[in-house]
């Protein structure tokens, strides 16, 4: 019987199928690594082996960071696959095909989606539609919103400015990010009704819990990020209202003061949902307590009784969808460099500050000294007034017009530059550039009185004292673009050094002023110029009612009290208060945030 037994396992052996698991180690993983994202978590699924094989190549440096972009220019009529098949999973497929993830090896952990008004009844079935084709949809993150203009990237990979003066006023525009293994994404959510929720005092503790998460992440030790500090974290932030958008911006920036924050006011209708939102946390929420797969959300928009708070611990089952109003996504351990531009303008010649006095009611009273170019004598003091009265004449009227004055101050716009946030060190003047600090011109209005002539309103917040450099500025297409021109070639100086990683894509937030209206007519002015000097760079982001980032690159602003007068008791370069601005909820301005991988 033993010899049996022998014989017939042997036979057994010898008449064995043969399996890839026979061939070697590495050439099992070779074969793997060329599988889809689709085809992976089927293969992990097969045995062990192959699980352990599929995690260390999603684990390896073969799986760098990956965007992936798709585009639809037209308004949803015009979707042969949504009129095909109103379920929104043709379309989506549509999508997803014309970005070739498929052929990639690794899975998107981020999708950000952004889409014109036509769009808007039907992202949620969209979105939705992601997530369940995503194969790793228990850990993807999703970010959508809607604006009156998108910037997108086609599968040709040509960047496209789609807003209210362009021929082609309606599209959607999709990018899928895969991270790095050692970056990690967290993201939180704010409800409509957190305005009323704060009076009350009845805001939940989730929001500074995933803060408290991200702390803990960043704070670890990580020898692959060079990030200074906080600027390891990059985010977007949008929502459709002013109150919890700077909610929500407190918040984050209470706990990173220095965090690389990009986004803005998104929304065309007040009564309209413009934020779309889902997290693991939020498809974990719905999975246990809500029971709605085809609800709709024009329903959900008027339903003010729903009342579940994907970013809060706060929620009901009612059975519908609470509706987002703002919402912020983090990518940690992430390098980008980010940067604004509105363009400003030099109208008039250099003045020197004569004087400060206050006047018989207690306003302050300035006179200046004209700066003759080319040499250091100035002119005999002149009231503010006449001044402006002389600029008015020149320039046609004082409308869009600012009083700057020059300071300077150290400029960072890369997550590696170094900060006097995170370096706590007092900066050599090599290191610091001239800036304007400025401010609207609100009225100029003259009173003539009994001889006298004066200005009857201007605004001056800023802390002007003798000496100081000032004059009057506008914004212009010509110079918004060299501005950026500017802001780009700091990534110029970063491509020469064969250390430094490379741009794989970016997010534009564009004012809804600016576009087709400061360019004079012309479609894709900015992005044209960004798809110049950073060809193959994909770019998503939309036109916004007020842009969340740092002040424009040759602007700066007195917002922070970050470094304190005994670390830099030199108060000629920053003032008697230093403060340095991080983020700004501001207008008139683009906001350009490039990924570095």
């Amino acid at each position: 019987m033993f010899f049996k037994s022998k014989a017939s396992s042997s036979n057994q052996a010898r008449h064995r199928e043969p399996s890839l698991l026979d061939l070697p180690v590495d050439v099992q993983y070779r074969i793997l690594s060329q599988l889809d994202w689709c085809d992976l978590p089927s293969a992990a699924a097969t045995c062990r082996s192959w699980s352990d094989l599929v995690g260390a190549h999603m684990r390896s440096k073969e799986c760098t960071s990956q965007w992936s972009h798709s585009m639809f220019k037209g308004e949803p009529g015009e979707a042969a696959e949504l009129r095909q098949d109103p379920t929104c999973e043709s379309f989506v497929q549509s999508l997803l095909n014309s970005s070739q993830y498929l052929n990639r090896s690794t899975r998107p952990d981020v999708l950000f989606i952004t889409a014109t008004p036509s769009w808007q009844p039907h992202l949620q079935q969209i979105t939705d539609t992601f997530v369940r084709l995503m194969p790793n949809r228990k850990s993807v993150h999703v970010l959508c919103c809607v604006a009156v203009g998108i910037v997108g990237t086609d599968d040709k990979g040509q960047v496209h400015e789609i807003e209210d003066g362009n021929m082609e006023a309606e599209a959607i525009a999709v990018a899928l990010l895969h991270l790095k293994p050692d970056q990690q994404v967290f993201s939180v959510s704010e409800i409509n009704s957190s305005a009323r929720q704060r009076f009350t005092k009845k805001v939940s503790s989730c929001v500074e819990e995933t803060l408290d998460k991200i702390k803990a992440v960043v704070g670890s030790t990580n020898p692959s990020c060079t990030c200074k500090g906080d600027r390891s974290i990059f985010s977007v932030l949008v929502g459709d209202n002013i109150y919890d958008v700077s909610d929500l911006k407190t918040k984050i920036e209470a706990k990173f003061k220095s965090i690389h924050m990009v986004g803005g006011l998104c929304g065309y209708d007040t009564r309209k949902q413009a934020v779309y939102y889902s997290s693991p946390a939020s498809r974990m929420l719905e999975h246990q307590d809500l029971q709605f797969p085809s609800a709709s959300f024009m329903d959900i928009d008027e339903d003010a009784s729903s009342q579940i708070s994907f970013g809060s611990s706060h929620q009901t089952t009612t059975g519908s969808r609470s509706r987002i109003s703002a919402a912020a996504l983090f990518v940690c351990n992430t390098k980008t460099t980010r940067a604004s531009y509105r363009g400003i303008k030099q109208l008039m010649s250099d003045y020197k500050v004569a004087s400060v006095d206050n006047d018989e009611e207690g306003t302050k009273v300035f006179t200046l000294r004209k700066c003759i170019e080319g040499s250091n004598i100035c002119s005999a003091p002149v009231p503010m007034y006449q001044v402006l009265r002389e600029l008015e004449h020149s320039h046609g009227s004082l409308h869009g017009v600012t009083f700057g004055v020059k300071r300077k101050i150290p400029v960072s716009v890369d997550s590696e530059d170094s900060c006097i946030v995170c370096d706590k060190r007092v900066f050599s003047t090599q290191d610091l550039k001239t800036r304007v600090e400025s401010v609207d011109i609100v009225r100029g209005v003259w009173s003539r009185g009994a001889g006298t002539e004066r200005l009857e309103a201007i605004v001056v917040p800023v802390n002007l004292k003798p000496g100081d450099t000032c004059s009057f500025y506008t914004y212009s297409s010509d110079e918004s673009l060299a501005e950026l021109a500017e802001i780009l070639k700091t990534l110029e100086k970063r491509k020469a050094d064969a250390s430094a990683s490379n741009c794989f894509g970016g997010f534009l937030v564009i004012c809804n002023a600016r576009g087709t209206y400061l360019h004079n007519g012309a479609p894709n002015v900015e992005s044209k110029v960004l798809g110049t000097m950073l060809p193959k760079t994909p770019l998503i982001g939309f036109f916004a009612n007020g842009e969340v980032g740092p002040m424009p690159f040759r602007e700066w602003s007195l917002t922070r009290h970050y470094q304190s007068q005994q670390s830099n008791p030199d108060d000629e370069l920053f003032g008697r208060t230093p403060q340095v601005n991080n983020t700004v909820l501001q207008g008139n301005t683009s906001v350009l945030a490039i990924v570095r991988s």
